[in-house]
């Protein structure tokens, strides 16, 4: 009798072990990841018109974050040495994948790049890699 109380108290000790170390792995995974772009990192795009960007998080998003999303043609500056932002339109088009639409045409032959400054999931976690770049390039066609 002695050896099975043992052996029961061995098996219970080994399931909390595990059962320890599943919810210790599900508590790591806190941050927010990006999990698809379109266009792609580093990208060329024949386009130089109707550009949409898409950025697909791993997690439903909190909806405000939206305007911590910028897009810059790289090389680009103002008077003040600042880079010339884009403006645009943001749109949640679900509550993982977030669409920005800038106004007017892209130049050819240039470098562009999305910057998410900060994102956060409708459950309290952030983005793990903030700032988030996203470089693309167009070609020459019109």
């Amino acid at each position: 009798m002695r050896r099975m109380t043992v052996g029961v108290g061995l098996v219970v000790a080994g399931l909390m072990v595990l059962g320890g170390s599943l919810t210790t792995s599900r508590a790591e995974k806190t941050s927010v990841s990006i999990v698809k772009t379109s266009p792609k990192y580093g990208e060329a795009i024949p386009s130089l018109r109707g550009l949409v960007v898409e950025i697909v998080f791993d997690r439903p998003m909190d909806p405000a974050t939206q305007e911590d999303v910028s897009m810059d043609q790289r090389g680009a500056v103002d008077e003040k040495g600042e880079p010339i932002e884009f403006e645009g339109t943001y749109t949640w088009v679900n509550p993982t994948t977030l669409r920005f639409a800038p106004k007017g045409t892209l130049k050819p032959n240039s470098v562009y790049q999305v910057t998410v400054w900060s994102a956060k999931a409708q459950d309290g976690s952030e983005l793990d890699t903030a700032p988030f770049r996203l470089p693309f390039s167009t070609s020459g066609a019109k």
